[in-house]
């Protein structure tokens, strides 16, 4: 499983810029969303949710299951949708 500080910088490099994740503090990021026009409900939600999230390391074959392709690597879709980034 890659953490979003490996995510950010694989779309970094599928797009050719230096990208870095920055973990943001609960309190600015609350006033930023909040100042954004999100609704109170949603920012608490999401919030709790950035929190409490477990880590993860499972692997499954559900997207072979259901498209009957592979899986492909964050790597190979970030590249696939560089053009979206830039």
């Amino acid at each position: 499983m890659l953490s979003r500080a490996e995510q950010v910088r694989t779309i970094g490099e599928a797009i050719g810029h230096s990208l870095r994740f920055e973990k943001v503090p609960v309190q600015v990021a609350r006033q930023q969303m909040l100042a954004d026009g999100r609704p109170p409900a949603l920012v608490e939600a999401l919030l709790a949710s950035a929190e409490t999230r477990p880590e993860s390391n499972l692997i499954t074959s559900t997207v072979e299951e259901i498209t009957g392709a592979r899986a492909r690597t964050f790597r190979s879709w970030a590249e696939e949708h560089a053009g979206d980034f830039r």
